[in-house]
């Protein structure tokens, strides 16, 4: 699913390099994580090579807080995606999707909330994604979605 935004390449590295961290706080970095990495980048026109550059660099860097609120979502959204995306629900990875939320002015609560939609889409054997419906409701009324 493509979601329109028009990101700096600084926010773009920064978006990168913070999912590619959440990946890894598992001490595990798997093909599926890295295959979402590359789909991310690809979406932001960033090549394989410059995102295995980009994640081969990466340090701390400063978190770039997404302008608004459709961003903020759409960030999320992809948090808790390279959260799930290797079928495994870890704890610390949902901890620190919900810290990240809270970072961004977020409830915490639109991680569970979020997570069970893209879970129960798995389960009925829809696409694991948000449609831009649902995508659209978080975005204007994301309180009444908790």
């Amino acid at each position: 699913m493509k979601f329109e935004l028009e990101l700096t390449t600084e926010k773009i590295y920064s978006h990168l390099i913070h999912l590619y961290q959440l990946a890894k706080i598992d001490n595990r970095f798997v093909k599926e994580e890295k295959r979402y990495l590359y789909a991310l980048g690809r979406k932001n026109s960033v090549s394989e090579k410059e995102v295995d550059e980009i994640i081969k660099e990466a340090a701390e860097v400063d978190f770039h807080e997404p302008d608004s609120l459709k961003e903020k979502i759409i960030f999320l959204y992809e948090y808790i995606q390279m959260m799930l995306v290797d079928n495994k629900l870890d704890e610390r990875e949902a901890q620190m999707c919900a810290i990240i939320a809270e970072r961004m002015g977020l409830d915490r609560g639109l991680v569970g909330s979020m997570t069970n939609s893209i879970v129960t889409a798995k389960d009925e054997n829809r696409q694991p994604e948000l449609s831009n419906t649902e995508l659209e409701l978080y975005i204007s009324n994301p309180e009444d979605l908790l």
